[in-house]
């Protein structure tokens, strides 16, 4: 006997520019239903202006699930936050499973509920500009 499958999985690769706004989390993305993040990554565009700066994106669960840490406040231009491990998240760097994340791998968005968010630590003088990149696959279309 031969099987089907019962589903298809489709990747997708999503930008999206976002500008900070003070400490105020800005909303990148309602994420869909049936989605399954791998990676993000934050490109500077414009660096921020001002003391400090760190920018983290997570999820309505974890806000700093994705990035930790990546400094806009005087970073060069062209700079990718997410690209080494020391900046993820715990949703692509736990040995463990955690909100729905798979051992550090990814994390499934069962329910379209979730929001994908950026937030910057302090209110800079001159806010700054992050392409912001998500990778993963969709098993709803």
């Amino acid at each position: 006997m031969v099987l089907e499958p019962i589903q298809t999985l489709y990747p997708f690769a999503e930008m999206f520019d976002v500008d900070t706004n003070g400490t105020t989390a800005v909303e990148i993305w309602d994420i869909p239903k049936g989605t399954i993040i791998t990676m993000v990554l934050a490109e500077i565009k414009v660096a921020g202006v001002g003391s400090g700066g760190d920018i983290i994106i997570g999820d309505d669960d974890d806000d700093n699930g994705y990035i930790l840490a990546g400094t806009l406040c005087g970073g060069t231009v062209g700079t990718i936050f997410g690209d080494a491990v020391a900046e993820r998240g715990i949703y692509l760097t736990n040995s463990a499973d955690a909100n729905e994340s798979h051992a550090g791998k990814w994390k499934v968005y069962r329910t379209a509920t979730k929001t994908l968010k950026m937030d910057c630590s302090v209110d800079m003088t001159t806010e700054g500009t992050m392409r912001v990149s998500v990778f993963g696959y969709r098993y709803k279309v």
